[in-house]
């Protein structure tokens, strides 16, 4: 069994320990210590990351786990049985976890008293965090539940954790427990059972803000963050108003309504130029000689145009096939029939210039290699088939 330091005091940083056992596994060392402050991964929180130093050697703990009561510490580096060491964890690390899983025991109980919804989902990673409830919830309810959170962390109330007896005590819980119950009071916003370590006061979680929320397997899930994340959330969003309020030449406060008067202005000219398009291709049409088949090449089409250029000329010509060389030099090619095998005609234009596609009966999509005596090869195998 291994002592957990990280009970004892959540904020230490370095301990001092003997390795009991150093178990080579395929690529790295798992390193068992009398007593540890890395907390292994469980309850939701990811583990502890830091450092061992011994006898002048540093060994990086870049992951630390807990089977059957002993924490094991991986390392790239080896150390024998009976060394001493010197462990440091990386407290920046340490710290922004326990914010995090602090404010999720607040969120997760504010929204249970509020709304009795359980939490039955909780992700956290280096990155992002969310929690998942069983049932549905609107802005409105969300924003209710997080001012009350952040009362609470204003308040500064105690963050606790013992192993009371539970047996009238009302605490939330994933499942059935049974024997001595860790049990984690984050200030009055919740009491909950829990094997995490987290931060001493409400205060320290500092903030607590959601970003966004989906309903889910009947439910809602929520994604947020607390603390530190959300400062240096707030100073990219903030710098990203800033910059567009510049390129916009508007005010902060306006962003939103000037953008949708531009996303109105870019609908309109989208309108123009399809209309433009329309004509285009109408004399692109026009230009091809009535016949069994007709055959248009033009640069820069996107799969859309290409497709609708050639239903356009398939009403003149029973047989239409329309190639767009793009700026790499590769092809997109779609060819619409009335009487004959596309796919037999794709796959042999394909085959001759490069390329691959498919598609239903009557019409034939894919990307040519390149286009180089596509004009050619194309006329050639329409009128062999």
């Amino acid at each position: 069994m291994t002592e957990k330091l990280f009970y004892i005091d959540n904020f230490a940083t370095e301990f001092t320990a003997t390795v009991v056992d150093c178990v080579a596994e395929k690529d790295y060392f798992a390193i068992v210590l009398d007593k540890t402050l890395f907390y292994p991964e469980g309850g939701g929180q990811p583990c502890d990351k830091g450092v061992l130093t011994f006898d002048g050697a540093k060994a990086e703990v870049f992951f630390t786990k807990e089977k059957n009561d002993v924490i094991y510490h991986h390392s790239y580096t080896q150390i024998p049985a009976g060394t001493q060491v010197t462990g440091r964890i990386d407290f920046a690390r340490r710290f922004d976890l326990m914010q995090q899983h602090t404010g999720e025991h607040m969120l997760s109980g504010t929204i249970n008293s509020l709304f009795g919804y359980d939490n039955v989902g909780f992700h956290l990673t280096e990155n992002d965090m969310s929690i998942d409830f069983d049932g549905p919830l609107t802005k409105e309810d969300i924003d209710k539940a997080v001012a009350q959170v952040n009362a609470a962390i204003v308040a500064n109330q105690p963050v606790t954790a013992d192993y009371p007896d539970t047996t009238n005590l009302e605490y939330r819980s994933k499942k059935p427990l049974e024997g001595a119950i860790r049990i984690v009071r984050a200030g009055s916003a919740d009491v909950c059972a829990c094997c995490g370590v987290h931060v001493s006061t409400t205060a320290q979680v500092q903030m607590v803000a959601v970003r966004d929320f989906m309903n889910y397997k009947g439910g809602t899930r929520i994604f947020f963050g607390c603390g530190g994340r959300v400062f240096s959330d707030y100073m990219n969003k903030n710098r990203d108003c800033y910059d567009i309020s510049h390129m916009l030449s508007c005010k902060i406060g306006e962003i939103s309504h000037r953008v949708a008067d531009k996303m109105k202005e870019c609908d309109n000219l989208k309108m123009q130029l399809s209309a433009v398009k329309n004509e285009i291709f109408s004399y692109w049409v026009d230009a091809v000689p009535q016949g069994e088949n007709g055959f248009i090449q033009k640069d820069g089409l996107s799969s859309g145009e290409v497709q609708k250029l050639c239903a356009e000329l398939n009403k003149k010509c029973p047989t239409a096939c329309v190639v767009s060389q793009q700026e790499d030099g590769s092809g997109k090619i779609c060819l619409i029939s009335l009487h004959k095998d596309t796919n037999t005609l794709g796959r042999a234009i394909c085959a001759a210039l490069g390329g691959k596609g498919g598609g239903k009966p009557g019409i034939f999509q894919g990307t040519l290699a390149g286009c180089d005596n596509a004009v050619t090869v194309i006329e050639e195998i329409l009128n062999d088939k």
